[in-house]
């Protein structure tokens, strides 16, 4: 229908012209999908024809999954129907028709899933802008790269005489800045962009297309993986979906963050070469194809992937220099953005300058065994997990967890905690006897230990009595019989690995495994430290030991040691296996005094001085040996003292045995039993008699004056039971049974933690909770292989083979589905073996809890559980109501809820500081009606599976499960409870301002939404270590021009500083008081009576 237009102003019809501009460009994409929904074209065709003249003066783009070719002047709207269904007829993988080398140049290039479209140069305005959200998709292309597709092409005349475009992504933005610095070598760089920023610079060449007479390079990075596993929404229902359909549901890969794909769609878009530059390590060879996924497709010309190339390093040095200021303390990482000066900056660009030169390509077998890996972790924990959370947080109400989760790693980490644990709760300690010998030696004692031990004590007193026999001529004596002294080494450590890391932080600094290795990347990231994440005990041939060693020659901790091994020569490294994928983790530059502090400065500190001890010389130990023998004993009467004294401190002068353990002096050949002591001089025959007190004989020639004796008694001793399993001992057993890999082992720890399934005890040792053992034991009854660590290691095994090539991604995927799915029916079947337990350890829901509110249905009282989660349960009809987390709940005065048809009595939820509270209905809250409008807390415009009764037992189960943290009013505005209290309108807020039920007489406004939502994000600052910040702004409130959701880091983001107010507390107590006294009067004692009069006692808080 047209618009009539009479009367309006310009911009009116401006306004009017554009929206039927849009109703035109909206039915013609319906009548094209209507017409080819079936349109696909095949990636990477090559050329069949050899018109040359083919492509100019054209754009490349999509429209809507068709291929279509217009020239500058567009043919009829018919004429270009027909010449779709020509385009589309073209059979897949026909060859290219076209050999045009300047095709590519004369037409950038933009697809969208795959499928390439020419689209008309004249378009309006409005048009482009919806055909370039039209492609910035945020789904993975349909392009497939076949695992390890080999290069095709191998010309290197492309590009010849032509300005081309070479794309460098990175994983991390610091990555990507020290890779531009180090191959712009200090020449003019452009870099533009906050949180992903591009470096532009034209100086390099590019090796793979020598002949191109300019090379324009872009360095950009992602904030590692691009992309999620996740269920498609039709399986996201806790209750209306199965757990068993999820082991054959589908799963897709979700954008992180919208924004990264755009950026990278963006800066890719008509380029000719992208470089990867991404860890070495699957993971990294994983993003690799995420960041293909979303603009391989984008590359200008044909057959793509044969320009796709990727980097092999392990240590990149982005020399970075710190400041710091005046309190609050703050720590500010500045990047030279000048030539190399320093003999180490040079060292690593040349290190990023041989990667350069050395250009590889993406691994796919290893992208495949994490995308393998991912899809069976998502299935397997999921289905598992749902199912026992449901079942168990209904029947029992003091468990000690919000969701009781299952993971194939995660489960086998805390089965050997638990493993450990019933070791010690079955133990019996025993008593036993020993022989305790002392010796007397030149003013010395030595205790020496018997070879024998005796669970009787009566036999053990009568050799002491043999020994006391006045009769015995001689008497009774020790006699030396032999002395063993020789030298003995204890090798250097072997080079340090992730594992190696972890134990050594724990066990040494006392810094749990999760911890050590954030610290780690963060140094890794700061330039510091090298790659972190590596299997590899050995250094390369290539690696430059002497050059590290002297960056270390300046510190005043260790600079005069390394100085000296320099001079006497530096060690090859003892043992160790090359996994081939990262070096160890060395140090990367020296860090001068201040520049690191807290844990940064401890992880730095072991790691430095581990590298330094790795390449010194062996420790030497003088070890002795005496064995001493009672005559009058015969064959019960040998023992042996042992001693050992430092001969030659190699090593250990830099890495303090004492210190770090045997955890980082792994493979030493030293005696476990030696013990670091000083023993007098013994010689073979030397003699000591037997000096027993109150001894009858006479002639007794020996006395304790005489300074040479021995004495014999009887000592007690108890076996002990082992310890609980220290963090150490977990990584090492995690590691031997293949259980996650070096990456993941710290996040199994650190989520059976976070689960309460174990305790972190005195020691770093790990405690299983009460829940941890039950879940593991009730495992046990039902099938074992789900807890015991033989199933993962055989998963781990496939995906090694996946990775390497040697299996088939999908066929190890659908072998171990089938085994769990079996495994899992047979657990939902036997579930009652599992709850009997339950039902010994924890207490029935419904005796737990305290009468609370009224049901109104029943107008019984249901019981308050504290949780977690918080809930109300009626045990009259066993219905459990799910109350809102992350504020508190309170009785009220016992009025109803005046709902038609509802009457439950009412509580309290109070929220935030200062708290605001809001009247608060159970049954509305978990039942809301559809009159009422959206529920507080859901999303507009969600999902909803099998209608509104599925769609609130889903929220019933979110709220059950921990996730639901409401921050403002639990009811919708229209709900009758908050129109009864509602005085105006909150236009700040969008919501409406209520009486605060909770401070009468003082009332009190308060509004039922919030200004904004500030969300914490997992992602942190790379440097500072500052987590993100996501705030949501109300529409026309947002300082961002036409965009109300903010992301960005507090410690960085100048604008977010200028909105933000914060309050020190030296700064509150400067506000509070102006001197002695209180109230803010100045004077001695009794100054703040009647302070909150007056101007004086106004906000008394401060601001």
């Amino acid at each position: 229908m047209e618009v009539g237009r009479e009367g309006m102003t310009t911009d009116e019809k401006s306004f009017v012209g554009a929206a039927d501009a849009r109703a035109r460009q909206r039915q013609r994409q319906r009548q094209r999908r209507h017409q080819y929904p079936n349109a696909v074209i095949a990636p990477n065709q090559s050329d069949t024809t050899n018109n040359s003249n083919q492509g100019d003066g054209c754009l490349t783009g999509t429209a809507d999954g068709i291929a279509v070719t217009a020239n500058a002047k567009q043919p009829h709207r018919r004429q270009r129907q027909q010449q779709q269904k020509k385009t589309v007829a073209t059979q897949p993988n026909q060859p290219r028709t076209t050999n045009d080398s300047n095709l590519s140049a004369r037409c950038p290039t933009g697809t969208a899933s795959g499928i390439v479209a020419i689209a008309n140069p004249k378009q309006s305005k409005f048009q482009h802008k919806k055909h370039q959200q039209q492609q910035q998709q945020q789904q993975p292309s349909t392009v497939v790269i076949p695992p390890n597709q080999p290069q095709t092409t191998n010309d290197l005349s492309y590009g010849a005489g032509c300005t081309i475009t070479v794309v460098h992504i990175a994983e991390k933005p610091s990555i990507g800045q020290a890779i531009a610095h180090g191959l712009s070598r200090g020449t003019a760089l452009i870099s533009h962009g906050k949180s992903l920023p591009i470096h532009e610079f034209t100086s390099m060449p590019f090796p793979k297309a020598p002949r191109a007479s300019s090379v324009t390079h872009k360095v950009t990075s992602v904030a590692g993986h691009v992309f999620s596993v996740d269920f498609p929404p039709e399986y996201q229902s806790w209750d209306s979906v199965d757990p068993v359909e999820l082991f054959n549901a589908p799963v897709v890969k979700k954008p992180c963050k919208g924004s990264v794909v755009r950026h990278l769609q963006d800066v890719t878009k008509g380029v000719d070469f992208i470089v990867l530059w991404m860890d070495c390590d699957r993971e990294g060879e994983n993003i690799n194809f995420e960041v293909l996924d979303c603009c391989l497709h984008l590359m200008r010309g044909p057959a793509p992937y044969d320009r796709v190339y990727r980097a092999h390093f392990s240590a990149i040095n982005p020399s970075v220099s710190v400041c710091t200021l005046d309190a609050p303390v703050i720590f500010l990482m500045i990047f030279r953005l000048t030539p190399p000066s320093s003999p180490t900056d040079q060292i690593y660009h040349q290190d990023i300058q041989r990667a350069y030169n050395s250009l590889g390509k993406p691994d796919r077998c290893q992208s495949l065994s994490v995308d393998a890996r991912q899809e069976l972790d998502l299935k397997v924990g999921v289905a598992f997990s749902r199912f026992q959370t449901r079942f168990f947080q209904g029947r029992y109400g003091d468990l000690d967890s919000a969701v009781l989760s299952y993971g194939p790693c995660q489960t086998p980490t805390l089965g050997f905690c638990v493993q450990r644990h019933l070791e010690i709760e079955t133990f019996k300690s025993v008593p036993y006897f020993v022989l305790d010998l002392g010796i007397m030696n030149a003013g010395s004692m030595c205790r020496a230990i018997w070879s024998e031990r005796s669970f009787e004590r009566s036999k053990v007193d009568a050799l002491v009595a043999k020994c006391r026999d006045d009769e015995l001529s001689p008497p009774a004596s020790a006699m030396v019989i032999s002395v063993e002294r020789k030298d003995k080494k204890q090798g250097r450590p072997v080079p340090l690995n992730t594992v190696g890391l972890l134990k050594a932080c724990s066990k040494a600094l006392g810094i749990g495994p999760h911890q050590a290795l954030s610290v780690a990347e963060r140094l890794y990231l700061s330039g510091y430290l090298s790659y972190p994440r590596t299997e590899s005990t050995k250094y390369p041939d290539s690696f430059d030991i002497v050059g590290t060693l002297q960056d270390q020659t300046s510190d005043y901790r260790w600079g005069s040691y390394v100085s000296e091994l320099l001079r006497n020569g530096v060690n090859v490294a003892r043992g160790g296996v090359d996994m081939g994928d990262h070096p160890p983790i060395t140090p990367c530059r020296h860090a001068r005094a201040g520049e690191l502090s807290g844990d940064m400065a401890r992880v730095f500190d072991l790691v430095t001085r581990h590298f330094i001890a790795s390449v010194s010389n062996d420790a030497v130990w003088m070890s002795t040996i005496v064995h001493l023998s009672i005559e009058a004993l015969s064959d019960k009467g040998k023992f042996i003292v042992r001693g050992k004294q430092l001969k030659i401190p190699g090593f250990l002068a830099i890495l303090l045995h004492k210190q770090y353990g045997d955890e980082i002096d792994e493979g030493r050949d030293i005696d476990e039993e030696e013990v670091e002591k000083v023993l007098p001089e013994f010689n073979e025959g030397d003699r000591y008699e037997l000096f027993f007190s109150g001894s009858k004989k006479e002639n007794i020639s020996v006395t304790p004056a005489s300074g040479k004796y021995c004495t014999l008694d009887v000592k007690e001793q108890m076996t002990t039971p082992p310890t609980y399993l220290s963090e150490s001992e977990l990584i090492t057993l995690m590691e031997k049974h293949s259980i996650g890999t070096d990456a993941s082992i710290s996040t199994h720890i650190e989520n059976i933690m976070k689960r309460n399934y174990v305790e972190l005890i005195p020691g770093r040792k790990l405690k299983p909770s009460r829940l941890g053992l039950v879940l593991a034991q009730g495992y046990h009854l039902i099938d074992s292989s789900l807890v015991l660590p033989q199933v993962r290691s055989d998963i781990e095994s496939e995906c090694n083979k996946i990775a390497k090539g040697l299996a088939d991604r999908d066929a190890v995927v659908h072998k171990a589905i089938e085994m769990f799915s079996s495994k899992f029916l047979y657990f939902v079947e036997n579930i009652n073996r599992m709850d009997y337990l339950f039902g010994s350890s924890f207490a029935q829901i419904k005796d737990v809890g305290k009468p609370f509110t009224r049901c109104g249905l029943t107008r019984r009282y249901l019981q308050f559980i504290t949780g977690p989660p918080p809930r109300l349960y009626n045990k009259w009809t066993e219905t459990v109501y799910p109350l809102p987390i992350g504020g508190e709940i309170k009785q009220w005065t016992g009025r109803n809820c005046p709902v038609e048809g509802c009457s439950f009595e009412l509580c309290l939820y109070s929220v935030g500081a200062p708290p605001r509270t809001f009247p608060l209905c159970p049954n509305c809250f978990n039942n809301p009606r559809p009159e009422f409008g959206q529920q507080p807390g859901e999303e507009a415009g969600a999902v909803k599976i099998g209608g509104e009764e599925d769609a609130v037992k889903e929220r019933s189960m979110r709220r059950m499960a921990g996730k639901s943290m409401l921050r403002e009013c639990p009811h919708p505005d229209n709900h009758p409870l908050i129109e009864e209290m509602t005085i105006s309108p909150d236009p700040e807020s969008d919501g409406v301002l209520i009486l605060d039920p909770h401070l009468g007489p003082k009332w009190r406004l308060v509004s039922t939404r919030q200004v904004e939502k500030v969300t914490i994000l997992d992602r942190t600052d790379e440097i500072l270590g500052c987590h993100f910040l996501l705030i949501e702004f109300k529409e026309g409130q947002s300082p961002v021009e036409g965009k109300t959701k903010y992301i960005s880091c507090f410690a960085t983001d100048e604008m977010l500083q200028g909105l933000i107010r914060v309050h020190h507390g030296d700064e509150r107590l400067k506000a509070s008081s102006g001197g002695r006294g209180r109230c803010g009067r100045r004077g001695g004692r009794g100054g703040g009576r009647g302070g909150g009069r007056g101007e004086k006692g106004r906000d008394r808080r401060g601001s």
